[in-house]
């Protein structure tokens, strides 16, 4: 996984979760539970740049659920920790709100504007000019590329592909490399990324193509069923995504610059998604077509 804000090296990583954990003073400490985020613990008296939200006091963030490795909980409301979570907590936090309201959108519907009941979304949402032209974007608070999640002792290979069944999320980046550049025997599109890993443990497609954030720890967390064998040079930055001339873009924008300076964006992701991964995405195979 290759990052476009920050580096999770050993500096980076102890920087941040200096910022988070400590700096001295009541002033500079963090805080959690009391303020309705969770189990995520968020920077106190930081630098507030104010949202202008649907509803007072609150973050509505609109996303594709479940996703237990970006927001934990079964339900809507008891998501209480994931990487994506505590993120839209610290930015909400910074922007001088308490609370968190979660809603559920398809991933289609969030990058062609078929849903807007939303202040922003965030679920590793890749920026690119064709979204833009339905929605707008914060800047990046991470970059990605391809997994490809196969059943456990799977023979698929980088060349055996092309004759296989690969299966892609509704509107995702894979979706148009396959399509465009791999072009395999035949693709499956499906509406959320449960429906697409269960067809994978089902056989009803011979691999996968998602965000290596999101194969990579489906994999992990499946008692060895499934694996990510490849990954291919496709995504690019992920962002906050936003309906059309949002007047938030600039002030989230604001936070995620403090939050990359401060090292809390770093602390986070160090904390809830590197642990869940299962390994080192930059030493996944190279499966270039």
């Amino acid at each position: 996984m290759k990052r476009s804000l920050r580096s999770l090296g050993v500096a980076t990583a102890i920087t941040g979760m200096l910022a988070l954990a400590a700096c001295g003073t009541d002033a500079s400490s963090t805080s959690s539970g009391a303020t309705g985020f969770g189990d995520c613990e968020v920077t106190a008296n930081p630098t507030v740049h104010e949202m202008k939200t649907m509803t007072e006091d609150t973050l509505t963030v609109a996303a594709s659920l479940p996703y237990p490795a970006g927001y934990r909980g079964n339900t809507l409301e008891s998501v209480n920790g994931g990487y994506m979570y505590c993120l839209d907590a610290e930015i909400a936090n910074r922007a001088g709100l308490s609370k968190i309201k979660l809603v559920n959108a398809s991933f289609e519907a969030l990058v062609t504007a078929k849903t807007s009941n939303f202040d922003f979304a965030v679920w590793d949402i890749y920026d690119t000019p064709e979204r833009r032209k339905a929605v707008d974007f914060s800047t990046p608070y991470n970059t990605y590329r391809t997994g490809v999640l196969v059943k456990t002792g799977s023979d698929l290979t980088k060349e055996s592909i092309r004759t296989a069944t690969v299966g892609v999320l509704a509107g995702s980046v894979q979706l148009t490399y396959v399509n465009e550049t791999l072009k395999p025997k035949q693709v499956r599109v499906f509406a959320s990324n449960d429906d697409l890993f269960n067809a994978v443990l089902a056989g009803q497609v011979d691999a996968a193509l998602n965000d290596t954030a999101t194969v990579m720890p489906r994999a992990a967390s499946s008692d060895g069923k499934l694996e990510v064998v490849g990954q291919y040079p496709v995504g690019g930055d992920v962002a906050a995504l936003f309906p059309k001339g949002s007047q938030n873009v600039t002030a989230v924008n604001q936070i995620l610059a403090d939050m990359e300076k401060d090292g809390t964006l770093a602390a986070i992701m160090d904390k809830w998604l590197n642990p869940i991964l299962g390994g080192d995405p930059d030493k996944l195979a190279d499966w270039s077509a």
